[in-house]
């Protein structure tokens, strides 16, 4: 073969290496999805920060499983219980919480489930079909529907925000697809409990507003289904609000731009002060559809996790 030839197909090869390098150290960006090199921190095209993917992949495991899980997960519950009245309450004394599991008769309850998934988790353990990490997982979920089956059946009369018991209907779903989205939608958001004005029929909106919503920030794509379009507006012209698709969420506050988070690329949802932000972006209605808009997007988040 001759020189020339030889050097152009080194050169070939190193470039298919190269390109097989860049293409397994590729990430994408929990927010628009484009392609990012794995050590990125922020998306060039969307300026989201990627420090909170790579914090949630590389975080510590939840239990010592050669421990004493069972008291772990107890333990557990209470620590998160104070975090969870303080996010969802705006109440940082977890003391009347913590006093009302035992004064409600909740502790039976929380033993015998904590007992029931230990049981079930050592049948799976002793055959060696669970990772650690699912195993963290599936304590995860238990922690979680523990808790808003304590928050939303036991504490009405100590929560300052109302959720409603339609939200513990969906503990035992495990994929997306197989709830009705747009129900659960209006299930977690409760609008019979708010003033917003809200559209469902987009037979009977107002053409009007369908239109200044579609020019806002309403911008589905073809066939894109829409579930839901919330008016914020002070004049009730639809230019500021937000929609659920069933393939996203299309927000726009007051004297800012139109931002639009899809499904499949949810990745943290969290509430600062009265507010929440989704995908460290800014969102605001009011107090209390901001935290059921945050259990439902963390809920639909949960769904799309790989289940056991």
């Amino acid at each position: 073969m001759a020189p020339v030839s030889k050097l152009l197909c080194l050169v070939h090869i190193i470039f298919i290496f190269t390109k097989i390098i860049i293409i397994t150290t590729m990430i994408h960006c929990y927010q628009c999805g484009i392609e990012l090199p794995d050590n990125a921190k922020f998306c060039w095209n969307c300026g989201a920060s990627q420090e909170g993917a790579a914090s949630k992949n590389n975080a510590e495991p939840l239990i010592d499983w050669g421990g004493d899980a069972k008291q772990k997960i107890k333990e557990l519950f209470f620590s998160q219980l104070k975090k969870r009245i303080e996010e969802e309450q705006g109440i940082k004394s977890s003391q009347e919480y913590s006093e009302h599991v035992y004064e409600s008769g909740f502790r039976d309850v929380l033993e015998r489930r904590v007992n029931q998934f230990m049981n079930q988790t050592d049948q799976i353990r002793l055959s060696g079909s669970l990772a650690i990490q699912k195993m963290d997982q599936k304590a995860r979920f238990l922690l979680d529907e523990l808790l808003d089956f304590y928050l939303i059946k036991h504490c009405k009369t100590l929560n300052k925000i109302l959720l409603p018991e339609a939200i513990l209907s969906y503990h035992n779903f495990t994929k997306l697809e197989q709830v009705d989205l747009r129900k659960m939608i209006l299930d977690f958001l409760d609008f019979n409990q708010e003033e917003e004005t809200i559209y469902t029929d987009f037979l009977v909106m107002p053409i009007d507003k369908l239109k200044n919503a579609g020019k806002a920030f309403l911008f589905p794509e073809t066939q894109e289904r829409i579930l839901l379009i919330c008016d914020q507006s002070i004049m009730g012209s639809c230019k500021e609000g937000f929609a659920l698709t069933e393939k996203g969420i299309y927000w726009k506050a007051h004297l800012q731009k139109a931002k639009k988070v899809a499904y499949h690329n949810l990745a943290e949802v969290n509430r600062v002060e009265d507010w929440i932000t989704i995908n460290t972006q800014f969102f605001n209605v009011t107090p209390s559809i901001n935290v059921k808009m945050m259990k439902l997007l963390r809920k639909i988040i949960r769904l799309q996790e790989e289940m056991i």
